[in-house]
């Protein structure tokens, strides 16, 4: 069993640029969507929401 590191990270220290936003939809199939700064879907987010969708995730985790 591999070791576990005890490294702790300050997240709250984090400073992230926002690039992108999640968007509400009308489509049941893709309740939300990330865009990125330039309004262009990101698509690998949008298959990985479906898939989590498709395992029954309600859409506030998807929204998450």
């Amino acid at each position: 069993m591999p070791e576990q590191s005890a490294t702790v990270r300050d997240v709250a220290a984090f400073k992230m640029a926002r690039v992108g936003r999640v968007e509400k939809s009308d489509d049941p199939l893709q309740p939300f969507r990330l865009v990125d700064a330039d309004g262009i879907e990101v698509t690998a987010v949008s298959e990985f929401l479906h898939h989590m969708l498709a395992d029954d995730a309600s859409p506030t985790s998807l929204r998450s």
